[in-house]
């Protein structure tokens, strides 16, 4: 993934919270067509600096919470001090490791809605990141993907480090996952959201590490 630390620049991170990132990326259009309104626990995955912050907090309200996965130990920092001077009392940063079938810690309620945006084209396969993802909902979970299209665009990475909505959909059915909807948001940047299908296999990895152990012999 050395080729993809763009999204560590302080140039990207810029971006990231700007009116240019709203105009190719408006959370308004985005929640409207993936409602989050009643949901009791929401994870931001790979949150960032907080772009959607105050819009997921407008629509849960105050009964709901919100909870942001983020690797990078500095914009965690800046996520609390956002919510120690924002006052925001529903809202957990956390610190989840890098890892290509990431697992959400245990101690997180389970969801009813991963949100990630702008993340799982930085995975080397994002069908197994999407496979980890839906092992930490329950089987009725929802995740929704916002993502670069394949095309020119002078912020972010480079056309061929984007992963087109084509390949995206292909990998999760690659999984065993459904979609249920997905569209164009702009022209460079696409939404999607998938849920487990009737072959996906939840624990599956799980169980294959407790064969393998089970098979050790001393």
């Amino acid at each position: 993934m050395s080729e993809l630390e763009y999204y560590e620049s302080g140039t990207y991170r810029e971006f990231l919270l700007s009116s240019r990132r709203r105009e190719i990326c408006n959370p308004e259009v985005i929640f409207r067509e993936f409602p989050i309104k009643g949901c009791q626990n929401i994870i931001d995955f790979g949150i960032g600096n907080g772009f959607f912050l105050p819009d997921i907090l407008k629509i849960i309200g105050p009964e709901a919470w919100l909870w942001g996965g983020e690797c990078q130990q500095d914009l965690i920092d800046l996520l609390l001090q956002r919510k120690l001077k924002e006052s925001i009392p529903n809202f957990t940063p956390f610190y989840i490791e890098k890892s290509d079938h990431p697992l959400l810690p245990e101690w997180i309620p389970r969801p009813e809605i991963i949100f990630t945006s702008l993340c799982l084209s930085t995975f080397p396969n994002p069908g197994l990141a999407m496979d980890g993802l839906i092992q930490s909902m329950n089987q009725d979970g929802r995740l929704v993907i916002i993502d670069w299209a394949k095309v020119e665009y002078h912020e972010g990475p480079k056309v061929k480090d984007k992963v087109s909505l084509d390949k995206m959909k292909f990998l999760a059915e690659d999984y065993n996952l459904d979609i249920v909807k997905s569209l164009r948001i702009s022209e460079y940047m696409y939404a999607m959201e998938v849920k487990a299908g009737k072959n996906f296999e939840f624990g599956y990895y799980d169980l294959k590490e407790e064969e393998s152990e089970s098979s050790y012999t001393f």
